[in-house]
C-alpha cells in the first residue's frame, strides 16, 4: 500500500496496539526526484548519509500518518550479525555504544519510539506477544546462532505470531558445504534443498516454533528480495555497493490501515 504521504509501503495485519512495515526502494512522491532509490544505509559510522537521513525523515512522517500518531523517533542500530537484543528506549538512551540485532517495543515503555532493522536479503522476524514485540535481524549466522530466541527471550511476555518480511529466498540463495551442514544440524531436515539452496525462511519458521509460535501463526508473504530487486535490495545480486530496506516496529494508538503482511 502507499501510506498517505505517498510513500510505498507494506503493512502486516496485526494486533492494533502493534504496527509492522516494510519498506521498499521506491522513493514516494515527495520522498525525492525520479531516479533516487529509497535507501535506508547508515555509513559505518553508523549516521545516516545526507539523503538517507532525509529518508529516514520521510519514514517517520508516514509511519505517523498511516498509525494516526505522532511522528515517532527511528531508533536504529549498528547491526552485526550477533544476537544481542535490547529494548529500543535503552539503544536509544545509550545511543551506538554497542552494537545489537534486535530491538523490544513495549508500549508505554517505549512510546513515541520505533524500532528501524535494515536489510538486504537477511530475513527480518518480528515476534509480537501480548505486551510487547521484538523485531530481530535474521542473518544467516543470526539464525545459527539464535537471534530470534534472543528476541523472544528479551520480551516480557512469550511470542504469539510472528512475521518473516522481505528476504532472499531458497529459489535465490545457494551456500557453501559447511554452512549448509550446519544448519542441517541445528535445525534438521528441509532447511537445505537440493543444489544446498538454503531455506533462511524454514529455519526462521522452526527457529519460532522452538519459542512457541507455532507454524500457524508464523506469516510469510515469501517475497524474495532477489526475485524482486525492482521492490527491494540485494546484497548477493548487487554486492557491497546496494542500499538498504527497513522493518519497523511502533507502537500505534489504535487500528492500523491493514496492507499485506
Amino acid at each position: 500500500m502507499v501510506a498517505p504521504v505517498g510513500l510505498p509501503l507494506i503493512v502486516a495485519k496485526t494486533p492494533e496496539r502493534f504496527a509492522v512495515a516494510f519498506t521498499t526502494r521506491l522513493v514516494g512522491v515527495e520522498a525525492g526526484s525520479p531516479g533516487h532509490r529509497f535507501d535506508l544505509s547508515m555509513d559505518p559510522g553508523s549516521s545516516p548519509r545526507p539523503r538517507h537521513g532525509r529518508h529516514r525523515e520521510h519514514l517517520s512522517t508516514a509511519l505517523a500518518e498511516l498509525a494516526g500518531t505522532a511522528a515517532p523517533s527511528l531508533v536504529s542500530p549498528t547491526q552485526v550479525h550477533g544476537v544481542r537484543v535490547v529494548g529500543a528506549a535503552e539503544y536509544a538512551r545509550d545511543g551506538c555504544a554497542s552494537a545489537c540485532d534486535g530491538l523490544t517495543v513495549q508500549p508505554g515503555l517505549d512510546s513515541g519510539l520505533a524500532a528501524l532493522l535494515v536489510f538486504a536479503d537477511c530475513v527480518p522476524v518480528v515476534l509480537l506477544g501480548e505486551i510487547d514485540g521484538a523485531v530481530v535481524h535474521g542473518g544467516w549466522r543470526g539464525l545459527l546462532a539464535g537471534v530470534v530466541q534472543q528476541g523472544a527471550a528479551s520480551m516480557t511476555a512469550p511470542p504469539g505470531l510472528a512475521i518473516i518480511g522481505p528476504s532472499i529466498g531458497p529459489c535465490c540463495y545457494t551456500v557453501g558445504e559447511k554452512v549448509a551442514l550446519d544448519f542441517e544440524r541445528r535445525y534438521g531436515d528441509g532447511v537445505v534443498l537440493p543444489g544446498r539452496r538454503l531455506d533462511l525462511w524454514e529455519a526462521a519458521t522452526r527457529a519460532a516454533g522452538e519459542v512457541g509460535v507455532p507454524r500457524s501463526r508464523v506469516v510469510n508473504p515469501r517475497l524474495c528480495t532477489v526475485c524482486n530487486r525492482d521492490l527491494f535490495f540485494s546484497y548477493r545480486a548487487d554486492g557491497p555497493g546496494t542500499g538498504r530496506h527497513g522493518t519497523v516496529l511502533w507502537c500505534a494508538a489504535g487500528d492500523v490501515p491493514v496492507g499485506s503482511a
